[in-house]
């Protein structure tokens, strides 16, 4: 089973019989069932369910019919439904060989680093590429995150003044950044020296201080996996859902990390520490997210 089933209350392992009933309750208490052929055989037809709990958190569980009434499940997953575009950059996507599941690819400046996501609209997809090709004028991402490790940390102490001066730091980087992405020579020197800079003064700073008082916010990949990455960032909001079938209380937390912003659902059981907004959160997260192609609704 999925290890982040865990994030959306599920924190007990199954037995075989209760896979087997939720796998029947997926396919009948389905708010979501969708059908479009896969662009490698057009005869096969990739089946997706999806079953919302509580909260925006769900699970979803795609697979093929062999005939009408032989459904061949995949693997049961669970979701976190973005629910505001958080880039308009352009994307790309690319299947991965794990049960017909497809990998989002985009470049957010204000990261600085290439976003990998698990897709959670692949029929969409398969229907627009079926008449499009990414990338595409008008297309946007909303991006969501499960977590099954994280900690809450108290926030940094900053002066209105500080908070301006950081805003347009990241504005003048990203821009920065844009530049360079477009060959721009003067602006990749300039990124490389500000950033031997930043290292050079953590490097004398960090002999007397906690690195956790001097860094923000950070999104770093992680581990092997390429969609798994290790944040912090503040809490913009935050709320409580209890998962209908165990009663785990589950965290949805709006965070803001390095310029974006997203929602992520972790277990209480998963998480230390009282999440407020204005506090931090730092953990490790698996990114998910939906792509809004030009004309859905």
């Amino acid at each position: 089973m999925h290890k982040y089933l865990r994030s959306v209350g599920f924190s007990e392992l199954m037995n075989s019989y209760d896979r087997l009933n939720l796998i029947d309750d997926i396919k009948t208490k389905s708010s979501y069932h969708m059908q479009a052929a896969i662009l490698d055989n057009p005869e096969e037809m990739l089946t997706e369910y999806k079953m919302d709990l509580a909260g925006g958190c769900g699970l979803t569980m795609a697979g093929t019919f062999e005939d009408e009434n032989d459904f061949l499940a995949g693997q049961i997953e669970p979701y976190l439904t973005p629910e505001t575009i958080t880039t308009m950059e352009e994307v790309f996507v690319e299947e991965r060989i794990d049960n017909r599941s497809f990998a989002g690819i985009c470049d957010d400046m204000r990261i600085g680093t290439t976003l990998i996501f698990r897709l959670l609209n692949p029929i969409d997809y398969l229907r627009f590429s079926a008449y499009e090709e990414l990338p595409c004028p008008g297309t946007g991402v909303c991006l969501s995150a499960l977590s099954v490790e994280g900690t809450i940390l108290l926030p940094l102490e900053k002066t209105p003044y500080e908070q301006q001066v950081i805003r347009q730091r990241a504005n003048r980087r990203r821009k920065l950044m844009e530049a360079a992405r477009d060959g721009d020579e003067q602006a990749m020197q300039t990124i490389t020296m500000e950033d031997m800079d930043t290292y050079g003064d953590l490097l004398g700073k960090i002999q007397d201080n906690d690195i956790l008082t001097l860094v923000d916010s950070f999104f770093m990949p992680t581990g092997a996996e390429c969609d798994v990455y290790y944040i912090m960032g503040e809490i913009l909001a935050c709320r409580q859902v209890r998962n209908p079938y165990t009663l785990d209380r589950i965290h949805v937390l709006t965070v803001q990390c390095s310029g974006i912003e997203f929602p992520v659902a972790i277990n209480d059981k998963d998480l230390y520490g009282h999440p407020e907004p204005g506090r931090r959160f730092k953990g490790v997260i698996w990114l998910q997210g939906i792509i809004r192609f030009p004309g859905a609704v």
